[in-house]
């Protein structure tokens, strides 16, 4: 892996999908991070090479650099490098006891797919 934090994502969901989409956009421009779907092939050999711990998850996960972070705390990770004023958020959400936050975040993705309708095609792009 480079030294560029990478966020991995579930490419087949369109909740996923519209999230990255929106999120993207609202990065920080000076922010060092690429949006790489599971489903992808550079996916897939990211996913390989983490921890096994970490192989059979169905998370959003973030690399940063040489830490994972999953499920609630990658989705603060992503936020903390979005613009004004969405990342003075982060550490109000930080706060809250992890238990708590991953509970939510799982919920949330018990039924990401009934958000969103999955896309027609799997739209696997890297922001560079």
């Amino acid at each position: 892996m480079s030294g560029r934090n990478v966020v991995l994502y579930d490419g087949g969901c369109g909740f996923c999908r519209r999230i990255v989409d929106f999120t993207r956009p609202r990065m920080r421009t000076n922010t060092d991070l690429n949006f790489i779907s599971l489903l992808s092939e550079e996916g897939e050999k990211m996913v390989a090479t983490l921890p096994l711990q970490y192989q059979q998850l169905d998370s959003l996960i973030f690399l940063d650099r040489h830490k994972v972070f999953v499920y609630s705390s990658a989705a603060l990770k992503c936020l903390a490098n979005m613009k004004w004023p969405f990342a003075v958020l982060t550490p109000l959400f930080w706060v809250i006891p992890l238990p708590i936050r991953d509970f939510i975040y799982r919920e949330i993705a018990k039924s990401r797919n009934s958000f969103f309708r999955q896309p027609l095609e799997c739209q696997v792009e890297q922001t560079e």
